[in-house]
């Protein structure tokens, strides 16, 4: 099972020694929840992640890192302490979160807690002072031998001090200070990404390999399979069937993927990308071919939009554009597994009988009243 993403809801606050755990397993946190992730949609984009970390006792500053931490300790202040939301913070992370495209959290407080009234982690901050004004802030978990960096948010008037990069370091510091073990920094990708900046932290790092489950050095990555490349690489066995029988169809991303896995025991479709048959005729019903990544198989399933709470109504023409979906959308039953072209071509016609006939107007009853006993 390769999972694009794996999460896990606590129930209650997350003690030290659980939080060690749960951070060498590789789930990160993001709200009040943890999630591991192999796949991700960034920016129009699906990347290949890894989760990294830094073995503190191990690591060095390099000069030009040694230079940031002068050049800002001289003209900056800081302090760390538990963390708290202020008016301050949340006026700096409206600022910041226009850098990103896509469904960042409106507010610091939504990032944090979700929809939970209280912070289930032992969390820290470090904030920046520019002669009493706050320029920058980052929130950080403690564990009993690791830290985790959380988000680090500044203020884009100070773009050329990477405040970015500036308060990961004092991370860094403060955890050798408390003697851990281990700085976990998050994700990147092996594709350029916003995410890679933290490459600079160290000049050695570990990953963690989702098929032996343990910790490796980075310089082994580019051994292991890409699990979005390996996605790729099932979805061309699709298209070619596709094509021995002549079935138009359209590639499209599916950035709603991870509600397959935040709901595993929904209908939501599981895919990272589709190919949309594109020979329907049945309006709000779309066949497509996926990886399914629980089944570790080709589907073929008919699908349908997820209704809103908030519709009246669902307007299907903006269902999709001529890159990616634009809603959730719900698997109809049954799915079909397959293995070859001639299983993809009568599943399809399979399923197109099936439709027709569950979508039929039922037969008009007959209400005229009949003496059973006229024609004994």
């Amino acid at each position: 099972m390769l999972l694009p993403l794996e999460y896990h809801f606590p129930d209650n606050t997350i003690p030290a020694k659980r939080l060690d755990k749960l951070l060498a397993s590789g789930y990160f946190r993001t709200g009040n929840y943890l999630m591991r992730t192999r796949v991700l949609y960034f920016n129009d984009e699906i990347l290949n992640t890894l989760h990294i970390r830094i073995l503190l006792q191990e690591h060095h500053f390099s000069k030009s890192l040694q230079k940031i931490l002068k050049k800002n300790k001289e003209k900056f202040t800081y302090s760390i302490q538990p963390f708290n939301i202020t008016i301050e913070k949340e006026l700096l992370y409206k600022q910041h979160k226009k850098r990103f495209k896509g469904n960042a959290s409106t507010s610091l407080s939504g990032f944090m807690y979700d929809n939970y009234n209280k912070n289930i982690f032992n969390t820290f901050e470090i904030n920046i002072y520019d002669e009493g004004k706050l320029i920058a802030f980052s929130f950080f978990d403690v564990g009993i031998t690791s830290m985790a960096s959380i988000i680090g948010i500044f203020d884009q008037q100070y773009l050329s001090y990477s405040l970015g990069i500036y308060t990961m370091l004092l991370e860094m510091e403060y955890a050798k200070s408390m003697q851990f073990k281990y700085y976990y920094p998050g994700y990147v990708a092996y594709e350029p990404s916003q995410f890679n900046y933290k490459l600079r932290l160290a000049d050695s790092f570990e990953f963690y390999d989702w098929y032996s489950k343990r910790w490796i050095s980075f310089e082994k990555r580019n051994k292991k399979t890409k699990v979005n490349d390996f996605f790729n690489e099932k979805m061309k066995h699709a298209k070619k069937w596709l094509d021995v029988f002549k079935l138009p169809y359209q590639e499209l991303f599916y950035p709603y993927f991870y509600m397959g896995s935040m709901y595993p025991k929904s209908d939501c479709v599981k895919g990272v990308h589709h190919l949309q048959i594109q020979d329907f005729d049945i309006e709000g019903l779309y066949y497509i071919v996926e990886f399914h990544p629980e089944k570790m198989e080709l589907m073929l399933s008919g699908v349908t939009v997820h209704k809103y709470q908030f519709e009246d109504y669902i307007d299907f023409s903006e269902t999709y554009d001529s890159k990616k979906w634009k809603r959730v959308l719900l698997y109809l039953h049954p799915t079909i597994v397959v293995r070859n072209e001639y299983e993809l071509y009568a599943g399809y016609i399979f399923l197109q009988d099936l439709f027709k006939q569950h979508l039929l107007p039922p037969p008009v009853p007959n209400t005229e009243f009949q003496n059973p006993n006229l024609n004994r």
